[in-house]
């Protein structure tokens, strides 16, 4: 299912928990709600704000050993994959190799060519490196963590489902992520996603408002949570 462009960029603007929100709003129930484990996923950048795009999705294998084929023909497919995927594009890699090991999935140089493919961020189970240089080039990265480097990384498949953090997620699945976590944004519910974030937001407001005011009680802030005018 397409997605127009500008659906992405409108739901850039808000939280990914009020997208949660307006997906539960929407009657996604909480069990079918796909975030990514925040124990194992987590933003590396907070300040580099929210990132909304399209997967595009690769299988890597890390080693200290040495790439188990030669690294420059699968990385030039997978490459060219990103290519494939509508913009703004986030690059989701599943390491299946020793995701807690010391090998890095990316740094400053693989982000430089993420962004000039039009990659706004990535999201891999594994660490990565250079945070303060992917920082400066603007490539936001929801990983395992940060890690020094010191192996190789294998591209195993392209384009293809893969499992981070407990969610498969395939290319051209749509994925919101800011310092809070990672989710996956059901295609057919983007089109409606915005404006239902909206309505929830235009209730907590009410509720708040309602808490600041001086003459706040519970019956007031029930009240307003229900949207009952009494």
């Amino acid at each position: 299912m397409d997605v127009d462009r500008s659906i992405v960029d409108e739901l850039v603007q808000f939280s990914t928990p009020s997208v949660l929100n307006g997906l539960k709003r929407l009657g996604v129930h909480p069990s079918r709600l796909e975030s990514l484990d925040r124990q194992a996923i987590r933003c590396t950048s907070p300040a580099l704000g929210r990132r909304a795009g399209f997967a595009a999705t690769r299988k890597v294998v890390t080693s200290t050993q040495g790439p188990a084929t030669s690294p420059s023909a699968p990385n030039r497919r997978a490459d060219e994959h990103i290519l494939t995927v509508p913009e703004p594009r986030i690059l989701v890699a599943e390491n299946v190799g020793d995701w807690m090991g010391p090998m890095c999935i990316w740094g400053e140089v693989t982000a430089n060519l993420y962004v000039a493919m039009g990659c706004t961020g990535g999201v891999t189970n594994g660490p990565v490196r250079d945070i303060e240089e992917m920082e400066q080039v603007g490539f936001q990265t929801f990983a395992g963590g940060p890690g020094v480097g010191g192996g190789f990384v294998d591209v195993l498949e392209v384009g293809g489902p893969v499992e981070v953090g407990g969610v498969t997620i395939a290319s051209g699945d749509l994925i919101h992520a800011d310092r809070h976590g990672v989710v996956k944004v059901p295609l057919e519910l983007a089109s409606v996603l915005p404006d239902a974030i909206r309505a929830v937001e235009a209730t907590e407001r009410r509720v708040i408002d309602v808490c600041r005011s001086a003459d706040f009680s519970l019956d007031a802030f029930t009240a307003a949570w229900t949207g009952d005018p009494r």
